[in-house]
């Protein structure tokens, strides 16, 4: 991966914490010497899928989601992670990615967010249409389950 600067969505994000395919590749990201970016919307859809997997797919406890959630958090916290705030260019650039195709306000969120950087980043990301179309906006991509 030559790029300095990341942008990691929800999906490649989540394996950073949750043991998955892809979770070998999180981690190198994680220990370079990298600036890694999210946006803010990402906050709440990765607290949100960490409960998931105690409410839903019972496969964590409420310890084990604590302590999941905290080092995430820390992560922020010590900016290990940064965090693109969501501003109404933002919001601007979402609309224009909507208007171009279909795609979750989400998605189209997380890509304006990548886009708004100034330098172009290395778009992290496990969802394969998020992952087709930020190629098409002229972002490098990466998708963490492609590696073993």
């Amino acid at each position: 991966m030559p790029l300095e600067t990341y942008f990691v969505d929800t999906s490649a994000l989540f394996k950073r914490y949750i043991l998955e395919q892809g979770s070998d590749l999180m981690d190198q990201l994680f220990s370079e010497k990298t600036a890694v970016f999210i946006s803010t919307v990402t906050l709440c859809e990765v607290i949100s899928n960490f409960r998931r997997l105690v409410d839903i797919d019972n496969l964590i406890s409420e310890k084990e989601f604590a302590a999941i959630k905290a080092a995430f958090l820390g992560e922020i916290g010590s900016e290990i992670i940064n965090i693109v705030d969501l501003t109404p260019s933002i919001i601007l650039k979402s609309l224009d990615i909507c208007s171009s195709e279909y795609v979750t306000p989400l998605d189209s969120i997380q890509l304006a967010s990548a886009l708004s950087l100034l330098e172009n980043p290395l778009f992290v990301c496990s969802d394969i249409k998020l992952l087709r179309l930020a190629a098409k906006w002229g972002l490098e991509t990466v998708n963490p389950a492609d590696y073993r």
